[in-house]
C-alpha cells in the first residue's frame, strides 16, 4: 500500500496543491528550494547550473546550505567521497561545466560556510563562495564558531523533515530531485505547469540511452555460449535494489543490441549485511526508481519485498540457472515477480512458476544448490564489487570501463557502439 501510495497521481496532486498553490497564492513565483553543500562534488556542480534554471522558468530558488550528509547515510564513506570527486567531473564533462581536482582544505571550507552565513542567500553569490573555496580564492580565512556549525544544522534538519538525506537537492511541490541526472525530470514537471520562459525543451538529457529496444522477433541471447566471452559485461545486482532492476533491464536491452554476453553477479541486500536504511532513503529510492523507469518504458508497478526468505530462494536456484546458461532469463523473471507482478519469492510454489516460465528443472536446481554454497559466490562478488571502488549495487563492467548506477550506462553503450559500427544507426 505504501509503494501503491508513492507513485499515485493523487498523492502527486495533493503534494502539488499543498507544496505549490496553496504556499504560493500571493507569491510572484512558485519557490525551489535548493539544499547544497560546500564539500560536496555534485552541489558544486548543481550550483553552475542554477543560473539556467532561474533564467528558463518562472521560479524563485530559495538556497540553503547542509552538511555533506546526514549520518549513516553511506556504507563506506571513503569509497563514495572518491566516488563523488569522479563522478562530478563526469558530469562536468558532459555539460561544459568547471571541473575539480580535489576536496576543499578544511580552512577554504570553514571560510566559504562562514561567508555564506553573512551573505546574501542568491545564486551568484552561492556560486562566487563555491568557487572561492573549492579552488581556494580566499584572501583571508575565518576560524570555526558555533554558529557556523548551528544554521547548518538547522538546515540539515529542515532536508530530513521534508523528507531527505543528501545535499545537491532540489525540492518542488513535494517532490524530490537529486543533482543535476534528475533535472530533467524537474524540466518536465515545470513546462507541465507553464512555468517555462522559453521553448518547451529539456537540456539535462545527457545520460539518457537511445533508443535500444531489441526487435520483437530477436531472441534474448545474453545467454548464449555462443558469443564471444571477449564481448562481455558484468552486471552486480540485488534483487532488493529497485536501481538494480532498471538497470539490468537497461543494459539487458543494449546486449540484445550489440550482441554483448551478460554476466550476472548477484550480492546480498544491505539489510542482509548488517547494514540499516533511513526511511527517507528507502522511501525516495522508490519513488525516484518508479520515476526512472517510467522514463525508460521499464514496468513498475508493485514492490513485494524479498527480504531474507525470498532472496535466499533465488540465490539457491541461480546457481543452477547460471550452470545451464540461463542467469539472465531467471534474474529477469525474478525482478519481474518482485516488481511487476508482486509475487511472493518466500513461497516454494512460486519459484516452481519462475523456474516453469523459463524451462529450468526446480527439483534439480535445489539439488545442484546444495552441492554449490550461493553465500561463497555472493561474498566473493562484493569483495568484487569493492575491489572495483564501489559499495553498493548495480554495478556495470565493460572492457575498461566501470559505472555505478542505472543513470550511468552511456559510456558502456558507447563502447558496445564502437566495437559493433553496424548497430549505430539500427
Amino acid at each position: 500500500m505504501k509503494a501503491a501510495w508513492l507513485r499515485s497521481k493523487t498523492r502527486a496532486h495533493i503534494l502539488t496543491l499543498k507544496y505549490l498553490h496553496w504556499p504560493n497564492i500571493f507569491a510572484d513565483k512558485p519557490s525551489v528550494e535548493v539544499y547544497l553543500a560546500l564539500n560536496d562534488p555534485h552541489s558544486f556542480m548543481l550550483v553552475q547550473v542554477l543560473h539556467d534554471l532561474e533564467q528558463r522558468f518562472n521560479i524563485k530558488l530559495k538556497l540553503f546550505l547542509i552538511y555533506e550528509a546526514v549520518p549513516s547515510i553511506s556504507i563506506d564513506p571513503k569509497l563514495r567521497r572518491a566516488w563523488a570527486l569522479q563522478d562530478a567531473n563526469y558530469i562536468a564533462q558532459q555539460y561544459g561545466l568547471k571541473a575539480i581536482a580535489g576536496y576543499p582544505s578544511a580552512k577554504a571550507l570553514v571560510t566559504g560556510q562562514q561567508l555564506w552565513q553573512l551573505q546574501e542567500k542568491n545564486v551568484t553569490q552561492a556560486m562566487k563562495i563555491f568557487e572561492q573555496t573549492w579552488f581556494d580564492e580566499f584572501d583571508f580565512y575565518y576560524n570555526p564558531s558555533t554558529p557556523l556549525i548551528n544554521f547548518q544544522i538547522k538546515n540539515q534538519q529542515r532536508l530530513n523533515n521534508k523528507g531527505h538525506y543528501l545535499p545537491a537537492t532540489l525540492f518542488f511541490a513535494g517532490d524530490w530531485y537529486l543533482g543535476i541526472d534528475r533535472l530533467l525530470h524537474l524540466e518536465r514537471k515545470l513546462i507541465a505547469l507553464g512555468l517555462i520562459h522559453t521553448d518547451k525543451i529539456n537540456k539535462y538529457t545527457a545520460n539518457l540511452l537511445t533508443d535500444n529496444q531489441a526487435s520483437q522477433d530477436e531472441s534474448d541471447n545474453t545467454d548464449s555460449e555462443r558469443l564471444s566471452n571477449e564481448n562481455t559485461c558484468e552486471v552486480f545486482v540485488s534483487l532488493r535494489s529497485p536501481y538494480s532492476y532498471i538497470g539490468f533491464e537497461k543494459v539487458k536491452k543494449l546486449a540484445q543490441k550489440y550482441n554483448t554476453r551478460l554476466i550476472i553477479k548477484p550480492v546480498l541486500p544491505m539489510l542482509m549485511r548488517g547494514l540499516e536504511m533511513p526511511i527517507n532513503k528507502s522511501r525516495y529510492i522508490y519513488f525516484d526508481a518508479h520515476r526512472e523507469a517510467n522514463l525508460a518504458n521499464i514496468p513498475f508497478k508493485t514492490f513485494n519485498d524479498p527480504l531474507v526468505q525470498g532472496i535466499v530462494n533465488c540465490y539457491e536456484i541461480f546457481s543452477y540457472a547460471e550452470f545451464t546458461g540461463k542467469a539472465v532469463a531467471f534474474i529477469s523473471a525474478a525482478f519481474e515477480a518482485i516488481y511487476v507482478n508482486n509475487y511472493d519469492l518466500s513461497q516454494h510454489q512460486v519459484m516452481k512458476l519462475i523456474c516453469q516460465s523459463i524451462n529450468l528443472d526446480y527439483h534439480k536446481a535445489k539439488e545442484y544448490a546444495q552441492q554449490h554454497d550461493w553465500q561463497q559466490w555472493s561474498d566473493v562478488n562484493q569483495t568484487e564489487l569493492e575491489t572495483l571502488g564501489f559499495w553498493g549495487v548495480p554495478c556495470f563492467k565493460y572492457q575498461e570501463i566501470i559505472c555505478w548506477g542505472q543513470d550511468r550506462l552511456v559510456p558502456i553503450e558507447i563502447a558496445m557502439q564502437n566495437r559493433n559500427p553496424e548497430k549505430i544507426n539500427d
